[in-house]
């Protein structure tokens, strides 16, 4: 009679020869002969699973196991079946076993990463972040270049807040498929919430230069050069950001978007992206904030209110939402409801800067100086040098009869934002007032219905200013209003006395109210008046048929007209033409928008002009003096060789030499185009064009006040 051994080596032959049924019998007899018997439960579990009797087979190969643990091929063939059986856990488990009794075993290491994969993709999809990420770990331990186990990794230290993890992981991804956009934006998002903001433009830049169509992307870069306070780069990447593909359909993208094209001045693409993310999920409170703020940036805001009161109502006490609703209620004149609303969110988040600004506001509002200079004083120990932080101490001193100080703030707050306009004004009316005494009190109101440019003196500096009030009180004037203001330059310059705003009025865009039909005498609907807002750079052409009102209005008074009578007869006492340049710098250049235009384009315009001019006199309006060398051979004169500046109002001679020139060649600004507008004998007006890389030939009265 023959052994188990060879009966089982009978056996083995058959069944490598294709003789399953011999070889099926035989593993029978002698497994009935010696029950459990290792080699050949291993042979019969085999035999069952190749003849597609996989369930059958699995308990003959966990005999083999029970029989011979010791055996790396009995774990490895039985994860094979467990497998098949959709067993996953187990032929992992069986796996590990194999490669813990044979380190080196290729074919286990092989197929124990997938399985390793599947159950961490089941883990992280039902939320058991902690065990997905170990389970991603023993994957990448055995497969260090799998790409997508990297990846889904850094989102599980990602969700399991283990930030440093998910950058290194997500950065690691990027290096194993540096195509592989979304690595590179989860690099950015965790290095961003770290600190580590370099860091994160850095991993965001192969990203643009493999597609700069990702308007997420640009989103992304544009609140990180936000965040280090550069402006200008900030403006630029969230215009790539409008500018970039469609809308994308991630929420959490869209959210970034907004609050990029909010930071590029293009609310209107912000509450676009506010709105289509809404579609997606109408229950996002971070989208309803986004929403709130890009109404509020186009003054809105009523409906801003409405927007921020829902993301109020899905998360109660969100120190966000509070904050942006205080601020909102703060800028709208709701005093005692911004203060309410602020409060509470600097009891969540006390280091919030821009909140105690706006609170401080509201206490200066209410007469409260010595509230408001506390709270100045913690958003500045918060953010040094922080501009809205500054203008409020300012004005609390100034408010204290400090001048000096406060004058000293204001002129900090110009270094630091120069385009922000209240830092501006509020020097220029301190310096002016005590140079000339008061202006002329504010008339009383009339009763007429009421139309108001709150804004006026905040939004935009000296010759932007000047179109806001001329559009609005001309728009007032052709419908029987009266136009309200706050204290600004032109009071004391232009003797203008309108009404102080009176209760706060809905606030309106200026691209919402229709400026040509008011100009023609088509009101706005509504009884009680609107607070227009706006920049009024738009195209001039409505306004021309009111050109000689609008030069009315903004004639100097007193002392101010007699130091211009001075300045311009001086000058015209030096030539027969009078040939006017503006060159601005100074807060000119630090982004796409307010670029400067190269002084040899003036310098080539005048060398074509010159000698056929009948005894020419060059004047350089510049807040760049040094500039005068480049010309040197016109022997230009400047606002100083005409005598001392005005206090607060330096800049006034050289606008008033502008609009009093025979030919003017203006800078990409509204100071000298306003100027233009208000220059009643101009034969020849001429501006920088970046596409013709020239000066051209323009009219103020018909045409954009700012070239793109």
């Amino acid at each position: 009679m023959a052994t188990v051994s060879e009966a089982l080596s009978i056996a083995l032959d058959h069944h490598i020869a294709g003789r399953v049924a011999e070889a099926e019998t035989l593993y029978g007899r002698i497994l009935e002969a010696v029950p459990g018997h290792p080699d050949a439960s291993h042979l019969m579990g085999l035999l069952l699973a190749q003849t597609g009797r996989v369930a059958a087979a699995l308990p003959h190969l966990d005999a083999a196991v029970a029989g011979d643990p010791a055996s790396p091929t009995y774990h490895l063939n039985r994860g094979k079946v467990q497998d098949a059986l959709g067993q996953t856990v187990a032929a992992a488990a069986s796996w590990l076993a194999t490669l813990r009794r044979q380190p080196d075993h290729g074919e286990a290491a092989e197929r124990l990463a997938p399985a390793l994969r599947v159950l961490a993709e089941t883990a992280f999809d039902s939320g058991a972040l902690a065990s997905a990420a170990a389970l991603y770990e023993r994957v990448l331990a055995l497969d260090p270049q799998n790409l997508s186990a990297t990846f889904d990794a850094a989102m599980a230290a990602k969700g399991l807040g283990r930030l440093q993890e998910a950058a290194w992981l997500a950065g690691l991804s990027a290096r194993l498929d540096p195509a592989l956009l979304r690595a590179r934006m989860a690099e950015a998002e965790a290095r961003q919430v770290l600190g580590q903001t370099e860091r994160a433009i850095a991993a965001l830049r192969p990203a643009l230069a493999l597609d700069p169509a990702q308007g997420g992307c640009w989103a992304s870069l544009c609140l990180l050069h936000n965040e280090l306070g550069r402006g200008g780069a900030a403006v630029t990447a969230g215009r790539r950001a409008a500018l970039a593909a469609p809308a994308p359909a991630d929420t959490g993208l869209l959210v970034r978007l907004a609050a990029a094209q909010q930071i590029a001045e293009k609310p209107r693409a912000a509450l676009a992206a506010a709105r289509r993310g809404l579609s997606l999920d109408p229950a996002s409170t971070e989208l309803h904030l986004a929403l709130g703020a890009a109404f509020d940036a186009v003054h809105a805001l009523e409906t801003a209110g409405r927007a921020l009161d829902r993301a109020g109502r899905l998360r109660p006490g969100d120190a966000a939402v509070l904050a942006e609703h205080g601020r909102l209620c703060e800028r709208a004149g709701l005093t005692e409801r911004a203060a309410a609303l602020l409060q509470r969110a600097l009891a969540a988040r006390p280091d919030d800067g821009d909140s105690w600004v706006a609170l401080g506001r509201a206490a200066l509002r209410r007469g409260d100086a010595a509230w408001a200079g506390r709270c100045a004083r913690r958003a500045l120990r918060l953010a040094p040098g922080l501009p809205p932080g500054l203008l409020l101490a300012g004005a609390v001193r100034e408010a204290q009869g400090a001048d000096g100080e406060a004058l000293a703030l204001y002129d900090r707050v110009i270094a630091a934002a120069p385009g922000l306009g209240t830092g501006f004004s509020r020097r220029a009316m301190l310096l002016l007032r005590r140079a000339m005494g008061d202006a002329p009190p504010p008339r009383q109101p009339s009763g007429k219905r009421r139309l108001s440019v709150s804004t006026l003196g905040h939004a935009g500096r000296f010759g932007n200013q000047l179109l806001q009030y001329g559009y609005l009180r001309i728009c007032a004037e052709c419908n029987g209003m009266e136009l309200e203001t706050p204290d600004w330059i032109g009071r004391p310059l232009y003797g203008l006395d309108d009404p102080l705003p009176g209760p706060p009025l809905p606030s309106l865009h200026e691209e919402d109210c229709g400026v040509p039909a008011l100009l023609d005498g088509r009101a706005l609907a509504g009884a009680g008046g609107h607070d227009v807002v706006g920049y009024f750079c738009g195209d001039t052409a409505p306004l021309a048929p009111h050109r000689e009102r609008f030069r009315a209005l903004f004639t100097p008074v007193g002392a101010v007209a007699e130091r211009a009578t001075a300045a311009l007869d001086g000058l015209r006492a030096r030539g027969r033409t009078l040939v006017a340049i503006h060159l601005r710098r100074g807060d000119f250049g630090r982004n796409d928008r307010f670029w400067i235009a190269p002084e040899g384009w003036y310098l080539d315009w005048l060398a074509g002009v010159w000698t056929v001019l009948d005894r020419p006199v060059l004047y350089l309006a510049t807040d760049a003096p040094e500039l005068a060398d480049r010309f040197a051979r016109y022997r230009p004169v400047l606002a100083g060789d005409l005598g001392a500046p005005l206090p607060g109002a330096e800049f006034f001679t050289d606008h008033w030499i502008l609009s009093r020139a025979d030919h003017v060649a203006v800078s990409n600004s509204s100071f000298s185009v306003t100027a233009a507008l208000l220059n009643p004998a101009l034969r020849a007006a001429l501006r920088p064009d970046r596409e013709r890389a020239r000066l051209v030939p323009f009219d103020p009265w018909n045409g954009p006040v700012l070239l793109p």
